[in-house]
C-alpha cells in the first residue's frame, strides 16, 4: 500500500474547506447518518418534555469528519498480528466455560458484570 499523499504533504491534512464546503459537508454527512441509523436519542434531563412530548427527538452520533493520522509503522505492526489475534479472540468467544469463570470473577465488581452473569444464568 503506498503512503498517503495527505500525511507526505502533497496535500494538507485535515484539508482547507471554504465556509460553504464546510456546510454542504456537516450537511451530506447528518443527513446519511439520519438514512442510516447512526442516531442516537438524547437524554431527557436534556429536553423539554414540551419540546418533545412524544419522546421522538434524535439526532445525529458523533462522527470524526477527518480521522487522526496513524502512523504506518504503528499499522504495520497491528497488520501483522491480526491473524493471530483473530484467532485467540475467536477461541476465546467459543469458550463459554472460560467466559463463565472470567464473569463470576468480575460479580463483586457490580454493574455490567452482574448483568452478564443474570443473561449467562439464564440462558
Amino acid at each position: 500500500m503506498a503512503p498517503s499523499r495527505a500525511l507526505d504533504g502533497e496535500y494538507p491534512y485535515p484539508p482547507n474547506l471554504t465556509a460553504s464546503d464546510t456546510e454542504q459537508l456537516l450537511s451530506t454527512i447528518k443527513d446519511w447518518s439520519i438514512a442510516n441509523g447512526l442516531a442516537v436519542r438524547p437524554p431527557l434531563s436534556l429536553i423539554a418534555a414540551e419540546a418533545d412530548p412524544q419522546g421522538v427527538l434524535a439526532t445525529t452520533a458523533p462522527v470524526t469528519l477527518f480521522p487522526s493520522p496513524f502512523p504506518r509503522v504503528c499499522f504495520d505492526q497491528a497488520k501483522s498480528i491480526q491473524t493471530a489475534y483473530n484467532k485467540l479472540y475467536a477461541s476465546i468467544a467459543q469458550d463459554e466455560e472460560f467466559l463463565k469463570e472470567i464473569v463470576q470473577e468480575c460479580v463483586p465488581l457490580g454493574g455490567f458484570a452482574v448483568m452478564t452473569q443474570f443473561s449467562l444464568s439464564t440462558s
